[in-house]
């Protein structure tokens, strides 16, 4: 049995954080933009593919295994170490360790080299898992440095601090990868991982700076407060099978949520392996991605705000649909381009319309546990769309067949949002099922 006590503390908290916090609360997201973008989705994937597993055939099947164990592992942790920092109210301090633990192994990365595949899995999976901990840590400070009514200014103020964060990395590596993913540019590669752990690093830095925890450690037992977590969770399956709603749009985020995450993890590969596209070329594609991104935000959201986040979101993975079937088909380096930036515009508000639907069809008194495991089935998905992948591809060893997967995924999640209800951001308790019924 496990308790803590709190300890005093005598620097005095400021009841309401000012802008200054704020801004280092957004300067995480430039931080974790500058990993997602080039570690995850760029450079160590086509890395590994290229260099480390020159020599062998499964290097696609590899990669999308560890990233499905990445993300089952986050999700079954995640509760834990949660529940950890809440007892303990020490979660800046918690982020803190693994912030530090995804730096160093982001930077030891670039010490990897051909043919050292479980060292650069291992180093790689470290790495992911402490930025998916630490970023889903900061996300739960939004609520302490904003007052409900700018929750979505500041959520916007991240989103852009996030875009800047890729731009800049992106940037900032493409002299080492303008000769390619070659072995006669292994070194300049190599380099990539320890500037962005450097950029990582020194983009959060403000936020343990400048930014203050208000909501005290509950110095309760961590192993009751583990177990009562646990025991409400299962006991919210009886209410969770009442709402045909929540469980129908869970079924179809997890659906389209697999195919976004696949495209994502395995566009860098894809445009090389398939379409030929390298060197500074993948670069100025993934700054193509970036634009798209911040393009789709203001769009999506000008749309969100017109018709609701129901058809707003039918139009969204209706996108990304028709970008995955014309990217089956296309064999033009200009048209996959094109294609990217509508990815990009899809991709840059998927998941805040996903959020927002998500609240209208949540029962009030119950919104932050049904969240909960929203954020759970959102793990799942990111873990099982990239393992259907790899698993497809270790069938046939084509990039191309696997595709069909992530369309599948959107053509079932478009068919199954149209049984939602269809308004604008209202709470719709009078359409819910009432209780007991």
């Amino acid at each position: 049995m496990i308790a803590f006590k709190k300890k005093g503390n005598s620097r005095q908290i400021p009841k309401e954080a000012g802008l200054l916090e704020r801004i280092s609360w957004c300067a995480f997201d430039f931080s974790n933009s500058a990993f997602s973008t080039v570690v995850v989705d760029l450079v160590f994937s086509l890395y590994f593919i290229r260099i480390i597993c020159a020599h062998r055939t499964d290097a696609t099947f590899l990669i999308t295994f560890t990233t499905f164990l990445n993300q089952l592992l986050v999700g079954l942790l995640l509760p834990l170490v949660g529940t950890f920092s809440d007892v303990t109210g020490k979660r800046k301090e918690i982020v803190l360790v693994f912030f530090t633990l995804c730096t160093l192994t982001t930077a030891y990365l670039g010490t990897t080299v051909e043919g050292e595949v479980w060292k650069g899995l291992i180093t790689y999976a470290i790495a992911h898992i402490s930025f998916s901990f630490s970023e889903s840590l900061v996300a739960s400070f939004l609520p302490e440095i904003a007052p409900e009514s700018m929750l979505g200014r500041i959520s916007g103020w991240s989103r852009a601090a996030g875009n800047l964060g890729a731009f800049i990395s992106l940037m900032t590596i493409y002299p080492l990868l303008s000769a390619g993913f070659i072995q006669s540019n292994v070194n300049h590669i190599r380099l990539c991982f320890p500037l962005v752990a450097l950029i990582y690093a020194l983009a959060g830095l403000p936020f343990f700076l400048n930014t203050h925890q208000r909501t005290p450690g509950s110095q309760a037992n961590f192993s009751i407060a583990l177990k009562n977590f646990y025991s409400r969770t299962a006991q919210m399956i009886p209410s969770l099978l009442k709402q045909k709603y929540v469980l129908l749009f869970f079924l179809a985020f997890f659906l389209y949520s697999s195919g976004a995450t696949v495209i994502m993890v395995v566009i860098a590969v894809y445009s090389q392996m398939q379409l030929g596209v390298s060197g500074a070329e993948q670069i100025w594609l993934f700054l193509t991605l970036q634009i798209g991104s911040a393009i789709g935000a203001f769009i999506f959201g000008f749309l969100e705000d017109t018709f609701g986040p129901k058809r707003t979101l039918q139009l969204n993975v209706g996108l990304w649909f028709v970008c995955v079937a014309l990217t089956l088909f296309l064999g033009q380096k200009w048209l996959f381009f094109l294609v990217t930036f509508l990815i990009g515009t899809a991709n840059g508000s998927l998941y805040s319309v996903s959020r927002a639907l998500m609240g209208l069809i949540s029962p009030p008194e119950q919104v932050g546990e049904y969240f909960g495991l929203w954020g759970l089935v959102g793990r799942l998905a990111s873990g099982i769309g990239p393992l259907v992948f790899g698993l497809l591809f270790e069938i046939n060893k084509s990039f191309q067949t696997p595709l069909f997967a992530p369309l599948i995924f959107f053509g079932l999640g478009l068919f199954g949002l149209i049984f939602l209800p269809n308004q604008k951001p209202t709470k719709i308790e009078s359409k819910m099922p009432a209780r007991g019924s």
